[in-house]
C-alpha cells in the first residue's frame, strides 16, 4: 500500500511537471513576457529571500503585468527556441504586497489564465481550470498505465500513434479530455490499446450528401470496411422501406450513444431517417487524435465527429472540414499528380471520401463522415514526429534517447553523428518538397509534429514522409489564376485558398515551430547534441533550397525577424474554438531560430571574467584591456558612472542601484547584449554593450540583418587625458569585426550627444536616419569594415591580442 502511495505521488508530481512546463512555455512564447535572470541579487532583498536556497543559476523572470508581480522558474534546460524545461519551485516575488511564495498548480493556472485572457472571467476560468485538471488527471492515469508497458519497441504505425504519454507540447492541456468518464477513457483513449467495433446508422440518402474522387459507388467502397450482415432488411427494415434507399454510415461508439441521447438525434429516429444498426465488423483502434481510427487490415481509416472537449476543441467534422478534405481530393486527383512523381518520398494522405448528414436542412455533425487513406501495413516501421517531440518524463532514459541509441546501433556510429545524420536525412525529406507544392503548386499542407509520419528505412533513417489532415492542405490566394480551369469545373477548390500574409503565418506555426524547432530541442535535451549543430544543418539546407528554388516560404523562413506562432493558450482563455473559428485565432511573434547560425557567442555570451582583449597605441602610450562585465565587482562602480553629471542626460541609466542590478541581471544571461569593461593602462575607463540588433528594439526601425552587432559605449573619466576616446573606440570596433559573424556594426546614439556621433564618425560610421525610439531620438548609422579601415588602413592587418575561451 505504501509502495503504491508513493508511485501515486511521484506520478502526480511528473504530472504537474508536465502541466507546469506546458503553461510556462506557451505563455512565454505567446506573450514574450519572460526573460532570463542570472544568479542572486544583492540590492532586491525581496527576489533574493525567494531565490538563495535555489539550486539552478538561471532563471526565466515572468512579468505578469495584471498581477502585478514576477514570477522566476528555475531552468533546467535551456532551450535556443521556446521549449525549455523548468525545475520544481517557482516562486512568485509580489514587490507591491513584500511578499513571496511558491504558487501549486491551482494558483498557476489562475495567475497564467489572467494573464492571457482579454479581461477576467469567473466561468471562463473555471472551465480553464477544469481542462487543466481534467489534463492532469489523464497524464497520471496514461503514466500510471505506461509503467506495466515494458515490451519491446517495435516502431509500427499503432504503437506510434499510442505511445504519446505526455501528448502535443503546443497544446494547453495536453490530454484534457472532457466528456468521457474514467471508463470511457480507459475504453476510447489510444494509450489503452483497446481493440473497438463501430457502431452503424442506416442514414436515408435524402439526408446524406456524398463527395468522392473513388471510381466506385459508396456501397462498394463500405465494404472494403465492414462486411454487413445479409439480414439487415429484415432485421431493421419496416415493411415499404428498401435498403437501397439508405446510406450505411459508420460512428464512432461514444458518439453513437450521444446522437441517440440528444432531440436531433431522437427526431430522425422517429421519422425513420436514422436507424441504428449497432456495433458489429473489425475492430478498430484509436490513433493519437482518439477520432480517427485505425485497423492493420484495411486500408482506410474513419475520421469521426467526436462531442467531446479535447484539448483545445470540441472536436467534430464540421461542413468546413468536409468542404476542404474532398477539395483536396480533388486537388491531387487533378492538379497534384506530377508533384507525387517528382517527389515520391513526400506523401500527402488523402480523404478521398466524405459524407454529410442532413436532417430538415441542417447539419448534423455527430454523423459528418471523412475517410483517410491508411497506406501503412503491420510491417512498417512509422515514428509519429510528436513522439520525438513530446517532452517525456522517465526514470531512466526515455523514448527518444532510446531510439536514437537503436538508430546508433543499426548505423554503427556515436550517439551524436547518429542525431545528426537522422536529422540531416529528415530536413531533406521535409523542406524541398514543402518548398516545391508551396512555390509550383501554391499548396501548404498543415505539416506539424501531430500530421508528419516518417516510415523508417531498415536502419531506422527516415525513407518517406506522410503528412495527413487534408483539410489543412490549404492555397495561397495568388495560386488562384493556375487553377482557374479547374475552379470552373470543381468549385469546391475555391473553400482551400486563403491570403498568402495569414498562410505564411500558418506556415510557421507548423513546420517551424511545432515541426522543426521543437524537434531541435527535443533532440537537444539528449545531452548527445547541441541544438547550434541541428541549428547550423537546417538553416543550410533552407539556405540551398532558397537558391534553388527561391519562394516567400524560404524567405520567410531565412529573413523574417520573427517567426509567427499560433496563440494556441490566448484563443482558449478568451474560449475561442480552434476548429470552428479558427480564422479568430491571432498569431504571436518568436525569434527566427535559423537566425542562431549568425548568432556570435563571443559577443553576447563570452566566458569568464579575465581579461581577453589587449593592445597597445603607441601614439596614446595606452594599453586598452577588455574583460566582460562582473557583475559582483562592478555593479557599485558602473552604478557611480551612471550618476556622474554627463551620463545622466544621454544614458538615463541613473536609476536606484537595485533597477540596474535588475538591468543586468537580466541582460547577462540573455541572447540580446553583453557588458564589458574597458581598461586603459589598467584602469577602469569606460562601458561598451554590444547588442544583437535582431533581437534589440532597434531592430523594428530598419531592415535588420542578423548579421548585424551594435555597441553603446560609455566614456566615464571626465579628464581628457584619461579618456583615450580613439584607442577605446578602436579597440571596440576591432574586437566586434574580429568576429566573423558580423556584417555590419550598428549604433544609435542620441541626437543630443554631438560628441558621441563625432567618435562614431572618427573610425568610419555614417548616419542613415533619424529615428524617434520610445526613449529618445537617435541618429541610426552604420559602418562597414571597409568603412573603419579606409579611416584608420593600419587596422587592417593590426596585431591584437585576443582569448576566445571555447564555448560549451
Amino acid at each position: 500500500m505504501e509502495k503504491t502511495l508513493v508511485q501515486q505521488t511521484k506520478l502526480t508530481q511528473k504530472a504537474e511537471e508536465i502541466t507546469v512546463r506546458i503553461l510556462l512555455n506557451g505563455m512565454l512564447r505567446e506573450l514574450g513576457n519572460g526573460k532570463f535572470y542570472q544568479g542572486v541579487p544583492k540590492y532586491d532583498a525581496l527576489t533574493a529571500l525567494a531565490l538563495e536556497n535555489s539550486t539552478y543559476p538561471l532563471h526565466i523572470r515572468f512579468e505578469l503585468k495584471k498581477s502585478g508581480i514576477f514570477l522566476f522558474a528555475p531552468v533546467a534546460y535551456r532551450s535556443e527556441s521556446t521549449f525549455h524545461d523548468y525545475g520544481k519551485t517557482l516562486w512568485v516575488v509580489d514587490h507591491q504586497n513584500q511578499k513571496v511564495f511558491e504558487p501549486d498548480v491551482d494558483q498557476l493556472t489562475a495567475l497564467v489564465y489572467r494573464e492571457l485572457s482579454g479581461q477576467f472571467n469567473e466561468k471562463g476560468f473555471e472551465l480553464f481550470t477544469k481542462r487543466i485538471h481534467s489534463s492532469l488527471r489523464n497524464l497520471e492515469m496514461i503514466m500510471k498505465e505506461g509503467l506495466q508497458d515494458k515490451d519491446a519497441l517495435t516502431y509500427s504505425f499503432l504503437e506510434s500513434e499510442q505511445h504519446l504519454p505526455v501528448g502535443h507540447n503546443l497544446h494547453p492541456f495536453t490530454k484534457a479530455r472532457m466528456g468521457f468518464s474514467r471508463e470511457e477513457q480507459l475504453l476510447y483513449g489510444p494509450e489503452f490499446n483497446k481493440g473497438i467495433q463501430l457502431e452503424y446508422f442506416l442514414v436515408h440518402k435524402s439526408c446524406v450528401l456524398e463527395n468522392s474522387v473513388l471510381d466506385q459507388p459508396y456501397s462498394e467502397f463500405l465494404q472494403s470496411i465492414v462486411s454487413l450482415p445479409e439480414d439487415i432488411e429484415q432485421k431493421y427494415l419496416n415493411e415499404g422501406e428498401k435498403l437501397s434507399d439508405f446510406y450505411p454510415v459508420p460512428c464512432h461508439p461514444w458518439e453513437a450513444n450521444y446522437l441517440l441521447s440528444v432531440e436531433e438525434g431522437a427526431a430522425m429516429i422517429k421519422d425513420r431517417t436514422l436507424i441504428h444498426m449497432g456495433a458489429f465488423g473489425e475492430e478498430f483502434y484509436s490513433t493519437s487524435s482518439i477520432r480517427s481510427m485505425y485497423s492493420p487490415n484495411i486500408p482506410w481509416m474513419p475520421k469521426f465527429s467526436l462531442n467531446v472537449l479535447l484539448t483545445g476543441s470540441i472536436r467534430i467534422n464540421t461542413e468546413k472540414d468536409l468542404k476542404r478534405g474532398y477539395a483536396s481530393a480533388l486537388w491531387r486527383k487533378h492538379a497534384g499528380y506530377s508533384f507525387e512523381k517528382d517527389f515520391n518520398q513526400f506523401r500527402l494522405l488523402l480523404e478521398p471520401v466524405t459524407l454529410g448528414v442532413y436532417h430538415q436542412d441542417k447539419n448534423k455533425e455527430s454523423l459528418n463522415l471523412l475517410i483517410r487513406e491508411n497506406p501503412f501495413l503491420p510491417e512498417d516501421k512509422i515514428l509519429l514526429l510528436a513522439r520525438l517531440c513530446q517532452d517525456e518524463p522517465a526514470d531512466g532514459q526515455n523514448f527518444i534517447q532510446q531510439f536514437f541509441k537503436d538508430v546508433s546501433e543499426k548505423l554503427g556510429t556515436g550517439l551524436e553523428e547518429s542525431v545528426t545524420t537522422w536529422f540531416a536525412k529528415y530536413v531533406q525529406l521535409l523542406i524541398a518538397p514543402l518548398n516545391h507544392l508551396y512555390s509550383q503548386y501554391g499548396m501548404a499542407p498543415e505539416a506539424h509534429q501531430q500530421n508528419l509520419l516518417i516510415q523508417l528505412d531498415e536502419q531506422l533513417l527516415p525513407q518517406t514522409l506522410f503528412v495527413r489532415d487534408a483539410q489543412g492542405y490549404l492555397l495561397r490566394e495568388s495560386s488562384r489564376d493556375q487553377y482557374t480551369d479547374l475552379s470552373k469545373d470543381y468549385p469546391e477548390i475555391e473553400d482551400l485558398f486563403i491570403r498568402d500574409e495569414r498562410l505564411l503565418d500558418i506556415i510557421s506555426y507548423h513546420v517551424l515551430v511545432s515541426n522543426l524547432s521543437a524537434l531541435v530541442a527535443s533532440l537537444g535535451k539528449t545531452g548527445w547534441i547541441k541544438e547550434k549543430t541541428l541549428i547550423n544543418i537546417l538553416h543550410n539546407e533552407f539556405e540551398q533550397i532558397h537558391h534553388e528554388m527561391p519562394s516567400d516560404f524560404t524567405r520567410y523562413a531565412l529573413k523574417n525577424r520573427h517567426w509567427g506562432t499560433k496563440t494556441n493558450f490566448k484563443a482558449v482563455a478568451n474560449e475561442i474554438d480552434g476548429i470552428t473559428s479558427a480564422a479568430a485565432i491571432s498569431y504571436a511573434k518568436v525569434p527566427n531560430l535559423l537566425h542562431q547560425y549568425y548568432f556570435s557567442d563571443q559577443l553576447i555570451h563570452p566566458k569568464g571574467k579575465e581579461v581577453f582583449f589587449k593592445r597597445y597605441f603607441q601614439k596614446d602610450d595606452v594599453t586598452i584591456t577588455m574583460r566582460p562585465m562582473d557583475l559582483d565587482e562592478d555593479l557599485e562602480m558602473l552604478h557611480e558612472w551612471f550618476n556622474r553629471e554627463h551620463a545622466v542626460k544621454i544614458w538615463q541609466m541613473n536609476w536606484p542601484i537595485d533597477e540596474l542590478e535588475t538591468y543586468y541581471r537580466l541582460m547577462l544571461p540573455g541572447d540580446e547584449a553583453h557588458s564589458y569593461i574597458v581598461m586603459s593602462n589598467g584602469e577602469p575607463s569606460c562601458n561598451i554593450e554590444v547588442y544583437w540588433p535582431c533581437r534589440d528594439i532597434v531592430g523594428d526601425y530598419y531592415d535588420v540583418l542578423p548579421t548585424d552587432y551594435g555597441t553603446h559605449q560609455f566614456i566615464a573619466p571626465t579628464d581628457p587625458k584619461k579618456k583615450y576616446v580613439s584607442p577605446s573606440t578602436q579597440s571596440m570596433v576591432d574586437y566586434v569585426f574580429g568576429q566573423p559573424e558580423v556584417g555590419k556594426m550598428v549604433g544609435e546614439g542620441s541626437v543630443d550627444s554631438l560628441a558621441s556621433m563625432m567618435n562614431k564618425a572618427h573610425v568610419g560610421f555614417k548616419v542613415d536616419k533619424v529615428i524617434e525610439m520610445p526613449h529618445k531620438k537617435a541618429n541610426l548609422n552604420f559602418c562597414y569594415r571597409e568603412w573603419y579601415w579606409e579611416k584608420f588602413p593600419q587596422n587592417k592587418d593590426v596585431q591584437f591580442t585576443v582569448k576566445i575561451t571555447e564555448h560549451e
